[in-house]
């Protein structure tokens, strides 16, 4: 399990990124949100962003779901 943190409106908080192997999906977790997402580790890394855009954009604006979206691909490339 990977532990990152993000900014969402000046906040930081703890993401949690659980590479589901045997499912080839990561399972992603802002407990502070109660936001959780699961998503194929097969997209590349524009449409695993746009996956979790699309997703956060129920609960924050377009710009904050961009860069949560992008501190999450980033982590999940280097892995």
């Amino acid at each position: 399990m990977l532990q990152i943190q993000t900014s969402i409106n000046d906040a930081r908080m703890p993401v949690f990124i659980f590479p589901h192997e045997e499912r080839n999906t990561y399972i992603v977790s802002i407990p502070d949100m109660n936001f959780s997402l699961e998503y194929s580790r097969a997209l590349t890394e524009a449409d695993q962003a746009e996956e979790i855009v699309l997703h956060l954009f129920n609960v924050m604006d377009e710009a904050a779901c961009e860069a949560v979206a992008r501190d999450i691909t980033r982590a999940t490339s280097t892995k």
